[in-house]
């Protein structure tokens, strides 16, 4: 149905009578364009449609079915056609006169905002347009109001407010919706850099650039009973004896186990050295510490690999859950565990060198500053102020390592490095990753933003408020 723009006949004719030299063809141009605000008197909805039933009923069997179909409405007995006619344009109507009042809404609007300027802002539009000879606010108002409407000002107010419809209606939508709604359409929901800040944000959480650590094993409950203090030192001062032996013999065996590698001769040496696999040196005391090394770590292996032998099946289920770790048979859980002890084992070793990297690093910095300035850092850590320059940076690196503050600096670094990794993968690979780790790789706002987008940019219609869904005139038209 279409919407009939009428003129405002009094307000145009008082603009001619005010300048009456002024071009008679553009004043009769600017009568044709002004939207009216009061209009004729119009027919009531029940007197439009007793006039419609009785053109309806006048006409005959055929030329009813033909109409019915041209609308795509279901044919039938000529009252049912009648009642679905009847239906159909009372909906169409309501629609055209939502319409129409969205028009009158947005022309008031407009002559409002204009009517709010001043004068003097009025007069620079005016003269930006060409305009010249307007006295008057009305006038000028008129003038800016009809420019505005020539060049469309109703339809793009009426489109924004469309846009603005739709994107409320979008942004009610689950992430779900909106994401079936991108596929459907083949708008990317994705956004490369905010997936790959989540997966970081989860590693982060589940502490893969920290500092490694292994598990300490599970105690065995020991059984609580109320007994005596003097008893509990007793016992407390027992268990510490045997500790302190226990270490001292381990010491012994180390001392031991290095005076008989020192024993050996240099081409004896040499041959075990190869055997594990090790670079010989030129020196015999790097190769004798290269060899004790490797043979505490060998022997450090074989106890770890005895004590969690000796652990029942389901201690060994417990310690995996820790690591995250699957479990199965005996053996095949114990070597599952080394690996993964040794892989932490290197990782801390790798994660260490960083360290060690980033404070000397950080000393490089602190040499560019003042000795003065060194014992103010130095004093407000409560560290020791005396010695010179370097025994201060020194000081301050060793106060860093122990705060732990440098492994925080060697976790961002890794962090970054994977952000970059990450990065460099294809979208569908980061897709699949958010998925394993459980990540929502959707936004919402930019869902919204990319299918308004692909709505008006590729011709797509915004649908309103009051239309009916395409697919469902598709449905009703195919009955």
């Amino acid at each position: 149905m279409v919407i009939k723009r009428k003129t405002v006949s009094k307000l145009a004719s008082a603009v001619k009578a005010r300048h009456p030299k002024e071009d008679v063809e553009e004043d009769e141009e600017m009568d044709e364009q002004i939207v009216a605000v009061e209009e004729d008197k119009e027919l009531t909805e029940k007197e439009l449609v007793a006039g419609r039933i009785k053109e309806l009923k006048a006409m005959n069997a055929s030329e009813m079915k033909q109409l019915v179909e041209n609308l795509g409405l279901k044919t039938g007995k000529k009252e049912d056609m009648i009642k679905l006619l009847l239906k159909h344009e009372a909906k169409e109507r309501a629609a055209a006169k939502e319409q129409k009042a969205k028009i009158r809404a947005v022309v008031i609007k407009k002559k409002q905002e204009l009517e709010s300027q001043s004068l003097a802002d009025l007069s620079k539009q005016c003269e930006s347009l060409g305009v010249k000879g307007l006295r008057s606010k009305e006038e000028k108002v008129q003038r800016l109001l009809i420019h505005w409407q020539e060049h469309d000002g109703v339809d793009k107010a009426l489109a924004q407010i469309a846009a603005e419809e739709r994107q409320r209606e979008l942004q009610a939508f689950d992430s779900t919706k909106l994401q079936k709604l991108c596929t459907k359409i083949g708008v990317d929901p994705y956004v490369k850099e905010i997936m790959v800040e989540r997966i970081s944000k989860q590693e982060n959480g589940a502490g893969r650039y920290s500092r490694p650590s292994l598990v300490q094993d599970l105690e065995t409950p020991k059984e609580t009973k109320s007994i005596d203090m003097v008893d509990s030192l007793l016992a407390n001062e027992s268990q510490r004896k045997k500790e302190q032996e226990k270490r001292n013999q381990q010491e012994e065996a180390l001392a031991k186990r290095r005076k008989e590698l020192k024993s050996l001769s240099l081409d004896e040496l040499k041959k075990r050295i190869a055997k594990k696999g090790l670079e010989a040196s030129s020196k015999k005391d790097d190769m004798v510490e290269a060899l004790f090394v490797a043979v505490v770590q060998e022997d450090s292996a074989n106890a770890r690999h005895n004590e969690l032998k000796a652990k029942s099946q389901q201690e060994l289920k417990e310690l995996l859950a820790r690591y995250g770790l699957e479990s199965g048979s005996k053996e095949a859980m114990i070597k599952s565990l080394r690996a993964h002890e040794a892989k932490l084992r290197e990782n801390l070793q790798a994660f260490d060198v960083k360290v060690n990297e980033a404070a000397e690093q950080k000393k490089q910095d602190l040499e560019g500053k003042t000795n003065a300035a060194l014992k103010e850092m130095c004093a407000k850590k409560g560290l020791a102020l005396g010695g010179d320059k370097d025994d201060k940076i020194e000081r301050l690196v060793d106060e860093l390592l122990k705060e732990r503050e440098l492994d925080k600096v060697v976790s961002q670094n890794l962090r970054n490095k994977r952000k970059e990794e990450l990065m460099a993968m294809d979208k569908p690979a980061i897709v699949k990753l958010c998925e394993q780790a459980k990540v929502d790789p959707f936004v919402t706002d930019i869902m919204v933003e990319r299918i308004l987008s692909h709505e008006s940019e590729g011709g797509a219609t915004i649908a309103m408020a009051d239309a009916e869904p395409p697919a469902k005139r598709a449905r009703v038209s195919k009955k």
